[in-house]
């Protein structure tokens, strides 16, 4: 009898003493990425910045209540339709967030998807005016942390009518613009604003006009569609062009591509007579556009100049590349300063929400990128330090490593851009940044 007694004793004593505490579950945040298909390099790239910012947060001690960030990681094979099919696993998946995709054509099929399920998507590099012109002011789940076509078409008609004598680029101003883009969103967008910028202004004293058109038919297109497209392209260049005025050659494509096109066009062009040069936007500045320029003459080289968002020149870029660096064995690449970003600020957007609510998170967003003002952290402070502030219950305001990230009412920023050419250097072909394109220099009221 006293043996039982001592054992209900004992089961008494472990029922009400305190119990071990459960484990936090997970915060879920999805990624779409291009891993494999034709952007592959590109977007693998952007893969690894946001891994480091995820790792970051968790090396903080996570999200909030020390929640640790779970990473969803999916790909999109660089395929749009993919990419609608990957949305709908992570939202099955209960992520509160998506960052990504990197294309245009890839995030209006995740929008659709997210904004269905209330969760916001960030992406680093998606650059489509539609994207955020659809939505009601306030009330977008979509955010990108670049700038978005309205400012880079903009640039880039700038340097077509002002020409460009800086940092070794010597380009005269074009009078004259053949324009060249992909038949999607991202091509149709940066056409528009670029024909609004440019179309019928003066440039040393003669209307600018585009002169030739032309764009690929198909996402993906095939050797033989290039080819032929890029034949009647240069053809119609020629029919038009006046022989005393310099042409811009103005192509709106991805890295491989991009790189195919414009040798077949230079074929054309080069025994034409006509002054002309290349211009290109950030979709060719990838690892297939060096890929397919390698065996370009020097001659062509020295006519291709193209725009990228730029980061940011700081402490908070400094910190980011060496972190980058010191984690892959390469320093980071276009767009990785705003792939990080993205991640970085979703989750400091799930901080100041302390919610797993979609909306709620949406809503932070706003709040955590200074647009309501606050306390600024801009010089590559830790995620720990900007979550203890969010805690505490002060605004903040994040600066990170790609620039200023205010979101206006649509979800967009701004930002600057800067001119890359290609050069050989000790480890080959290379897009080296020349010339600084300040958005006070080339945005329109």
């Amino acid at each position: 009898m006293r043996h039982v007694a001592v054992c209900l004793l004992v089961v008494v004593v472990a029922a009400c003493g305190p119990e071990r505490p459960a484990a936090l579950e997970p915060v879920k945040i999805g990624t779409i990425g291009s891993t494999s298909g034709a952007l592959a390099t590109f977007g693998s790239a952007l893969q690894d910045a946001i891994v480091l910012a995820s790792e970051s947060v968790n090396a903080a001690g996570g999200i909030f209540d020390g929640r640790p960030l779970e990473l969803v990681v999916v790909d999109s094979a660089s395929d749009a339709a993919t990419a609608r099919v990957r949305a709908n696993e992570l939202v099955a998946a209960g992520v509160v967030a998506i960052v990504g995709p990197e294309t245009s054509g890839q995030s209006e099929q995740v929008l659709s998807i997210a904004t269905n399920a209330r969760i916001p998507m960030v992406s680093c590099c998606a650059t489509s005016t539609a994207l955020s012109s659809g939505s009601g002011a306030n009330d977008s789940f979509f955010f990108r942390t670049a700038p978005s076509d309205a400012l880079q078409g903009q640039a880039l008609a700038f340097v077509a009518r002002e020409g460009v004598a800086d940092a070794g680029v010597e380009l005269a101003a074009c009078p004259q613009a053949a324009f060249f883009s992909r038949g999607d969103s991202y091509g149709d967008g940066f056409k528009s604003v670029f024909t609004a910028s440019y179309d019928d202004q003066l440039v040393g004293g003669v209307r600018a006009s585009i002169i030739a058109e032309g764009e690929f038919a198909s996402d993906a297109p095939a050797p033989d569609e290039i080819g032929a497209v890029a034949r009647t392209f240069a053809a119609s260049i020629i029919a038009n062009a006046d022989p005393l005025e310099e042409v811009c050659v103005v192509f709106i494509t991805f890295g491989a591509e991009g790189g195919r096109l414009v040798k077949l066009i230079d074929d054309e062009l080069a025994d034409s007579g006509l002054g002309y040069h290349y211009l290109t936007g950030d979709g060719a500045q990838e690892g297939a556009f060096l890929d397919e320029m390698r065996n370009a003459s020097p001659a062509l080289l020295n006519k291709v100049v193209g725009t990228v968002p730029f980061h940011a020149v700081s402490a908070a870029y400094d910190e980011f590349a060496i972190a980058f660096d010191a984690r892959h064995g390469t320093p980071p690449p276009a767009y990785s300063a705003q792939a990080f970003d993205a991640m970085f600020i979703t989750a400091l957007a799930v901080a100041k929400a302390s919610s797993t609510d979609g909306v709620a998170v949406r809503n932070a967003l706003f709040s955590v990128s200074g647009r309501e003002g606050g306390r600024r952290f801009d010089n590559g402070n830790f995620f720990g330090e900007i979550a203890a502030a969010i805690l505490d219950g002060d605004d903040v305001d994040y600066v990170g490593p790609s620039g200023d990230l205010t979101f206006d009412a649509f979800g967009d920023v701004q930002g600057d851009y800067v001119l890359w050419r290609l050069e050989n250097s000790g480890g080959g072909l290379a897009f080296v940044d020349k010339v600084p394109l300040a958005v006070a220099e080339f945005a329109s009221e």
